[in-house]
């Protein structure tokens, strides 16, 4: 997952760099003054499916629980355009409501586990490129350090429960693209995957990567 970022993120950098030098090297290209679509404070809202999981721990083996869910997020953030206002560099919050809840079964020790999670909470970074010859379109690299907190219930075959928290912490990732479509209105798009390490911890299964996917509108103040 790792060399998936770094192939990514080194992929856009070169992308950034090329088109700079482009730029520089023909400066009539942006003869007319352009205004700054993507600079400044921004609030918006998406709506998509992430990859959400969450672990029970049990007997020394931290049982897993996956699925693609329904989220929808707010977010607010800054960014600035420079060179040119062709670069941009930007940071944000999110925060999210979700459709969480997820359910295992333990094998092993016969047991039934049940994952609660309605939010999660994010911050991160991405940077991107205004373009076009008004800069009006935004093809932009995330990286969103992403929280989410379960209430575990895990049931016995005799019918005693017992009940655990869990917090995931981990690295969601991907590209977007955006344009303005009224005035300071914006919509944008999404694709990601997720970055999650658990060490040498012994897991039930290996999270699989599911492709997170977002569609969502801004208003750019």
């Amino acid at each position: 997952m790792k060399q998936n970022i770094i192939f990514t993120s080194s992929f856009l950098l070169f992308f950034l760099l090329t088109h700079t030098s482009l730029i520089a090297q023909n400066p009539g290209t942006d003869a007319s003054k352009t205004e700054k679509h993507f600079d400044g404070f921004h609030l918006g809202i998406s709506m998509g499916v992430q990859n959400i999981f969450g672990g029970a721990f049990i007997n020394d083996l931290d049982v897993l629980g996956q699925k693609s869910g329904f989220v929808t997020e707010f977010s607010a953030g800054y960014r600035k355009q420079f060179v040119n206002d062709r670069l941009l560099i930007g940071a944000e919050l999110q925060l999210g409501i979700t459709d969480g809840d997820l359910e295992q079964i333990d094998a092993r020790n016969q047991m039934e586990i049940e994952y609660k999670n309605n939010s999660q909470f994010g911050y991160g970074i991405n940077l991107g490129i205004a373009m076009g010859k008004k800069k009006k379109a935004l093809l932009y690299t995330y990286g969103i350090v992403t929280k989410r907190n379960f209430d575990i219930t895990i049931s016995e075959v005799g019918g005693t429960t017992f009940m655990q928290e869990d917090g995931q912490r981990f690295l969601r990732y991907g590209i977007g693209f955006e344009i303005p479509v009224s005035g300071n209105f914006h919509l944008k798009a999404t694709v990601g995957r997720v970055d999650v390490d658990y060490g040498d911890l012994e897991t039930n299964i290996n999270v699989e990567n599911k492709t997170d996917l977002g569609l969502g509108a801004m208003y750019q103040f």
